[in-house]
């Protein structure tokens, strides 16, 4: 009997090295079941054993206490437990950062959402990078049967590895049908465009004329439009410069065609050709300037579209906020547009800008109307003089006014014995230096030109918010507050903790 107690005492280290050895390999095998089992045997008759002891030490008030305290702790284990278990089942983060930093943008949404192939995503690591395990935690909660994401140890999988021209630990692929792309960075733009690339089936060529003082795609300054030009590429589109008067028509691929703020009018040539490619079903973009003509004021006629001679002003002092005057309008209406329906809630602005508006042509087949408006705070200012203006009755274009205006019309096409509709769109804006480098990240600037582009491209899933930008959350001091904090840090709080602690003492002596 004695000894069948000494073994029965071994019972519940039997139970923890089973547990600990399960852990270990992960596998319900005979040896870790007969461990278990025996264990949780061997421990019954233990307490079978000891059944009058732990009768009697239940009867003592310390035990009491202690199975209150030992069944509490029980209770909210099992809660946390519990808790844990239902998150992990249901997935659900909340972010609350002002800028919604850490939640996928609309745009990821859209495009995981309505995936048609298979994304694989591979992280080739010996065990998984946290952020990006995170990020792409959430990219599968939005489309499970679709997103498909492991991680992949190089060393025991060297063809995959090799399949994807893997070099290093740490690197990303994703890969949809034959087509892959690594993804350089952890961030949501990086993945969202690799997804992107590898379930597109064409790139759409997106084309900017020059010759005319137009802004330059390949430009790195603030007048250049290197920052558009990337972000058209990272929606799986190809940016190209093409110059009309030396082209004997618009190249075939063009899916959509920018005139950005150009400061020379287009020959009669370089005219005849967009009005041929926009009646065939064309994609235009025109972003024109104040005190500029581009020569397309026949063209804008007859797509009941007009530009007005003025620059825009707002009294509002809303443009103080980014370091401009009056001439820096701000934009917080927007008509119910492809365009423009995922920018409500937010600003755009527009540096020394135009206004735009709708025009009445009888003899034209176009449908105009206006995208985006400024604040009743602004007007078209008509005569500026000496730096200063003044809203004048009858003479100037009175607030709010159109900064944007979107033309369609229907073409009828014949393909033998078939009949298909393609749609002309035009776009005109009045400013050219909103999507500049300078400004195209400031506020929804860039979410509103590549939306355009989106829309002029027939993309409409294109259109939405994209991923956030880190803010920078750094706090200016002077030298004054600087000390002040430090006394306070250092000095004031750890002293006054310190004296209230000797006062309790005192007075419970």
């Amino acid at each position: 009997m004695k000894q069948l107690k000494s073994v029965a005492g071994l019972g519940p280290f039997l139970i923890v090295a089973g547990y600990i050895y399960y852990s270990v390999v992960s596998i319900w095998n005979l040896w870790v079941q007969v461990v278990l089992y025996t264990g949780i045997a061997l421990t019954l008759v233990m307490l079978a054993f000891n059944l009058g002891r732990i009768k009697a030490s239940f009867r003592r008030r310390a035990t009491q206490y202690g199975t209150n305290t030992v069944v509490m702790t029980v209770i909210v284990v099992g809660i946390l437990g519990m808790m844990n278990f239902v998150g992990k089942r249901h997935h659900k983060r909340v972010d609350l950062t002002s800028a919604q930093l850490y939640s996928l943008s609309d745009q990821t949404r859209k495009i995981v959402k309505d995936l048609k192939s298979e994304v694989k995503i591979y992280h080739f690591a010996k065990e998984s990078n946290p952020a990006i395990h995170d990020l792409l935690t959430e990219y599968k909660s939005i489309n499970d049967s679709k997103i498909n994401f492991k991680v992949i140890d190089p060393q025991k999988d060297p063809g995959l590895a090799k399949q994807y021209s893997v070099r290093s630990f740490g690197e990303t692929v994703v890969a949809s049908g034959d087509k892959h792309e690594k993804v350089e960075t952890s961030q949501e733009e990086a993945v969202t465009n690799a997804i992107l690339k590898v379930t597109r089936e064409k790139n759409k060529v997106i084309y900017f004329t020059q010759g005319h003082n137009e802004a330059d795609i390949n430009n790195q300054e603030g007048k250049g439009y290197a920052m558009a030009k990337k972000g058209i590429e990272n929606q799986n589109y190809e940016a190209k410069g093409v110059n009309l008067a030396t082209s004997p028509s618009i190249p075939s691929d063009c899916s959509g065609l920018v005139i950005a703020g150009p400061k020379v009018a287009l020959l009669p040539t370089e005219t005849a050709l967009i009005d041929k490619y926009v009646d065939a079903g064309g994609k235009l973009l025109l972003l024109q300037d104040p005190d500029t003509d581009a020569g397309l004021d026949e063209l804008l006629k007859k797509w009941k579209i007009g530009v007005d001679n003025d620059i825009v002003v707002d009294s509002s002092g809303l443009g103080q906020l980014f370091g401009m005057g009056p001439a820096a309008p701000l934009v917080a209406t927007y008509e119910s547009h492809a365009i423009t329906k995922e920018l409500s809630n937010s600003m755009t602005f527009f540096p020394l800008a135009r206004s735009v508006k709708t025009v009445e042509n009888t003899n034209s087949q176009f449908n105009s109307s206006v995208l985006f408006k400024t604040s009743e705070s602004s007007w078209g200012e008509k005569n500026l003089k000496g730096g200063s203006a003044e809203y004048n009755e009858g003479v100037d274009v009175k607030g709010p006014v159109a900064l944007g205006i979107a033309s369609t019309k229907t073409v009828l096409a014949d393909d033998k014995e078939k009949k298909y509709g393609k749609e002309a769109r035009i776009v005109v804006i009045g400013d050219s230096d909103f999507a500049n480098n300078a400004y195209i990240r400031m506020q929804r600037n860039g979410d509103l030109f590549l939306n355009t582009v989106s829309w002029l491209a027939e993309d409409e899933d294109l259109i939405s918010i994209r991923p956030k930008s880190p803010e920078s959350r750094t706090v200016q001091m002077t030298e004054g507050r600087s000390m002040l904090l430090k006394w306070l840090t250092l000095v004031f709080l750890p002293g006054g903790v310190l004296v209230t602690g000797i006062v309790v003492w005192v007075r419970r002596r």
